[in-house]
């Protein structure tokens, strides 16, 4: 009784609908399964039982045909007065008299399943069907295996020796010939026999059932076996059956899940009734209690949807009973929610302006200091136009540090920039370092934080070329949602300790670059920890920057 008294109404109405829709339901289907399932695989194991049989006979009588009508051929060529070749491939008329009734003989003895029977002498010239290749029938295993142990040799096999090959399976018995005399000792009486219409029958039952058939003869030795990559497990439904005349193995054996899969389709069925009738329970309980559960499962949902962060979602009870008043609070609790949301909002926003600011300010006096150097010792030489021009660089370069009202630039602006730094670097060093560039065009929109790649430029000429001379390769691509950069030299590149403060911030115990700490802090104010900084260096050769970040686009580019 407490338990019921603590569910509330919607689910008092709920477990009893259920209790009375499912429980004769539940009885039936259980009843219908049972005796449903004893009968299909009654059938199903009938089945594969009488299949086996028949492939059994099947084989039966083929072995029959074979072993007899190798022991009456034997007895043929074993008797002298019959069969009295002078050579074993035939030279004079009589040879080809004899050869002609011994290929008669062999004819005599071929029936409706057995395809061919030879002779095949030791020097390779063989009795019966011309259209038999002996020597690619030499290739089989079969024939190796009897030519070896002097043996009765019999296997399953494909064959291809045949110059009109229209079988898939044969099944061949090679007999060695021992006489004591004639042309014929040593020789080898081979009768192969047509097994499609056997494995006809097999590839009906490993198709149906997926059944995998195993042939052994009697010492063990596997003659066939279905090709499959199941492994045989214990649960392995199996039937086996044996030869009578030399006791080969036949085995059928299916998986268990296979076996039982009408089984599990039935159990499908009864399952779906069942979910069927659980549903329409459900669909059922919920109109009869909706009249009393409408005004809190719509509050529920609207937790639901504030759990998610959909903080438009309001209640509207016109109630002033308990559930409105705990509707007027939710909202109230929902504006509160959304009031201090939009204030950390703000908040983060000035802090990231803010910092933007603070690494803006932070100008690298070398460019200055250095390029105003250059000025003056060129206005004592002469007075050249190129002061004017480095001054008009200049002056492009310090818009790009100046501007703080720019977080994210296109790619095209960023390589605009780094181009006037570049020709101030030339009026300082002269024409002894040399500058390629790699990008697509179609990305130039791509966003990147302004002031990423000059800074980096300035580590290579204020470290890296210390007299201005050397190779500079920036590559600039994009693949999989992300921009990829590389910023290549042949400079005198940095031990491992250098690397490892390269992008830190400098303080009293560490000796970083502000430059290249302010790359790193751009974009992780942008992207977060959505970016991706490497650096390899290689003293005497060179150093390689990568950055990956995520791709966005300026301005309306449309992909």
């Amino acid at each position: 009784m407490k338990f019921t008294n603590i569910l509330s109404t919607q689910k008092k109405l709920f477990f009893m609908f259920l209790i009375v829709a499912l429980l004769p339901l539940l009885t039936l289907g259980v009843i219908s399964y049972m005796q449903s399932t004893k009968v299909v695989n009654g059938k199903l194991s009938n089945y594969n039982q009488f299949s086996g049989e028949k492939i059994k006979t099947e084989l039966n009588q083929i072995l029959v045909d074979m072993y007899y009508g190798t022991a009456a051929i034997q007895q043929y060529l074993a008797d002298n007065t019959s069969i009295n070749l002078k050579h074993q491939k035939p030279e004079t008329y009589w040879d080809f008299k004899v050869a002609n009734n011994l290929e008669r003989l062999l004819q005599a003895h071929e029936k409706s399943n057995i395809r061919g029977i030879y002779v095949i002498t030791s020097s390779g010239y063989y009795y019966g069907n011309y259209s038999f290749k002996v020597d690619q029938f030499k290739k089989l295993e079969l024939w190796k295996r009897g030519f070896r142990s002097g043996n009765t040799e019999i296997g399953i096999y494909k064959p291809n020796h045949y110059r009109y090959n229209d079988l898939q399976y044969a099944l061949g018995l090679l007999v060695p010939l021992k006489f004591s005399y004639g042309v014929l000792n040593d020789s080898f009486l081979f009768i192969e026999t047509d097994l499609d219409s056997l494995f006809d029958s097999m590839n009906l039952l490993e198709e149906d059932l997926h059944s995998r058939i195993t042939i052994r003869d009697e010492t063990g030795k596997l003659l066939y076996q279905t090709k499959s990559d199941e492994q045989d497990l214990k649960d392995d439904v199996v039937w086996k059956e044996y030869t009578h005349i030399n006791n080969w193995e036949l085995e059928i054996r299916v998986p268990r899940d296979a076996f039982y899969q009408s089984s599990n389709v039935i159990f499908k069925i009864v399952l779906i009734g069942i979910l069927v009738a659980f549903f329409l329970a459900l669909i059922l309980s919920y109109i009869f209690s909706n009249q009393f559960t409408k005004r809190i499962l719509n509050l529920k949902f609207a937790m639901e949807e504030v759990s998610k962060g959909v903080f438009e979602k309001k209640v509207s009870f016109h109630t002033k009973d308990e559930i409105g008043k705990l509707g007027l609070h939710f909202n109230r609790m929902v504006d509160r929610i959304k009031q201090l949301m939009e204030e950390v909002r703000q908040k983060e926003l000035m802090k990231r302006e803010a910092e933007m600011k603070a690494i803006h300010y932070q100008i690298n006096p070398h460019l200055l200091f250095n390029t105003l150097n250059t000025i003056q010792w060129k206005a004592r030489l002469d007075g050249n136009e190129e002061i004017g021009k480095m001054l008009l660089h200049l002056t492009k370069v310090l818009e790009g540090n100046l501007d703080f009202t720019i977080e994210l630039i296109p790619l095209k602006k960023e390589i605009e920039a780094i181009k006037h730094f570049l020709i101030i670097q030339e009026l300082r060093f002269g024409s002894h370092f040399t500058f390629s560039l790699k990008m697509d065009d179609r990305i130039e929109q791509g966003l990147i934080p302004r002031m990423t790649i000059q800074p980096m430029l300035e580590n290579i000429f204020f470290h890296a070329f210390e007299d201005g001379k050397g190779n500079i390769e920036l590559e600039i691509t994009r693949t999989k949602g992300y921009f990829q950069l590389a910023l290549k030299d042949n400079g005198k590149g940095m031990s491992q300790d250098k690397l490892n403060t390269l992008f830190l911030k400098p303080n009293e115990k560490v000796r970083g670059g502000i430059g290249l700490s302010n790359v790193k802090q751009k974009f992780y104010i942008h992207y977060g920890n959505d970016y991706l900084i490497s650096v390899n260096s290689v003293v005497n050769q060179g150093t390689v920057i990568s950055i990956s970040w995520p791709i966005r686009w300026g301005g309306h580019y449309d992909e």
